[in-house]
């Protein structure tokens, strides 16, 4: 483009001055040693909202219940070998016992790091693998033991993905236009073609996409807008419950941004119910309302957004939020470092699963961390977490991340600021969505 690179994803941009000629490096005023490519960097107010933004959009509170998981497990057989001097099989526990409830509306966070169970739950959910034990109720209907071949169009319609990589997920062969029509002839979405062809509009309409996308393939599309076809076709059929798997991991930053503020646009006018599996606590703590920690195949903590990123921690979860990266001198993080890689789900360790890497089983008595698994206790309110630690230890824990309020006083940060401005903070984290960022397109 002519003039700025960046105008024609600016909120800022401004015809005739920003495209009239080449930008320079402008000095920025007040601070020596800083330059912006940008004309009008030294006259925009950077506290007040861009043009067309809202501070907050309107939250939507969770209705009824509308997926229930009670005990689920899933585990896998793995055959022996005789070469390697194995002839009997062998069992890999990937989810152990997994319970909780996502509500209309709602959006739950399932985070843990990589071989925690994350992606198998959701096949499970999917019916792409069925369960060994436990039930998984969608509505009215129990779907634990249902593969996807023999699930209802109703039924899978219900429940819905949009997958981690967004360039795996459509056909290169076939227009956008003719992917999403395929998905609402599989959904049973409208009676007649010109029906089909209206809906698939819609749904481009829906996920802020033109409409002239219609005729083009998948090579010609950003990642960006890639995934946001994914999205289109997971709310295709009205889909109760979407499970979003690390829906963002592979996109650039800005455009994580606008496809996650898309994710939960959606939501909220469909008042859909989202699973968002992912490992960056950062967009979880920004989207989410409730958050499962998952270790090892257990659910070692849920609880509302406020209670997982508030003391008492679960020691998992207390070193899980101390991995956060924040860019911020003026907050102090405790660093906690996990020795060793995850047990393997072959042959994971008794007692307590997180026993191998906690640094607080030497506070219980007995060795219990080692020989019996955890009971699941309630800190309060709901928010229950897998641990032997006794009360009075809990209660001593301090917010992972907190104010240097001396280093914030000279930067202008008031003494009573609150401890939770940011991911990892003690305290409520900001509404969803937060509303003063400027939205980013993808293209």
């Amino acid at each position: 483009p002519r003039g700025c690179n960046f105008g024609p994803r600016c909120h800022h941009f401004v015809e005739g001055v920003c495209n009239a000629a080449e930008i320079p490096m402008i000095a920025v005023d007040g601070h020596e040693g800083h330059f912006s490519r940008c004309v009008r960097f030294n006259e925009i107010d950077w506290e007040a909202l861009p043009p067309g933004a809202k501070k907050v959009n309107e939250r939507v509170e969770p209705g009824a219940p509308v997926l229930k998981i009670e005990d689920l497990k899933k585990y896998y057989k793995v055959g022996g070998s005789e070469v390697f001097g194995s002839s009997e099989g062998r069992v890999v526990k990937a989810n152990e016992t997994i319970s909780f409830i996502a509500r209309e509306s709602e959006t739950v966070a399932i985070v843990g790091e990589s071989g925690c169970g994350k992606s198998t739950l959701a096949k499970v959910l999917l019916g792409l693998e069925t369960a060994s034990s436990g039930t998984v109720t969608l509505g009215n209907q129990q779907i634990q033991s249902i593969g996807v071949e023999n699930r209802s169009v109703e039924t899978v319609s219900s429940i819905q993905m949009v997958f981690q990589n967004p360039f795996d997920t459509l056909n290169p062969s076939h227009t956008v236009g003719s992917q999403i029509i395929r998905t609402l002839e599989k959904f049973n979405v409208g009676n007649t073609v010109a029906d089909r062809r209206q809906r698939m509009l819609e749904l481009l309409d829906l996920v802020k996409l033109p409409r002239a996308f219609e005729t083009r393939k998948p090579r010609q599309l950003s990642g960006g807008q890639k995934q946001r076809i994914g999205v289109a076709r997971a709310f295709a059929g009205d889909a109760k419950v979407v499970v979003a798997d690390e829906p963002v991991s592979a996109l650039d930053v800005s455009v994580q941004a606008a496809v996650t503020e898309l994710l939960m646009d959606i939501q909220r006018k469909n008042k859909t119910t989202m699973l968002f599996i992912s490992h960056d606590l950062s967009v979880v703590r920004y989207i989410a309302d409730r958050v499962v920690v998952m270790y090892l195949g257990y659910i070692v903590e849920q609880g509302t957004t406020d209670q997982i990123f508030s003391p008492p921690y679960h020691p998992y979860t207390e070193a899980l939020l101390s991995a956060i990266p924040i860019a911020d001198t003026s907050v102090i993080k405790k660093h906690i470092v996990l020795e060793g890689d995850i047990p393997s789900a072959m042959n994971p360790p008794t007692g307590c699963p997180f026993q191998t890497r906690c640094g607080y089983k030497k506070l219980v008595p007995d060795n219990l961390c080692e020989t019996q698994v955890p009971p699941v206790k309630n800190l309060g309110d709901g928010h229950m977490s897998l641990c032997w630690l006794a009360d009075d230890v809990l209660a001593k824990m301090e917010p992972v991340i907190k104010f240097d309020k001396e280093h914030a006083a000279n930067e202008g940060v008031p003494d009573d600021a609150p401890q939770g401005v940011g991911p990892g903070f003690a305290g409520p984290p900001p509404q969803r969505p937060h509303g003063k960022r400027p939205k980013l397109t993808d293209e």
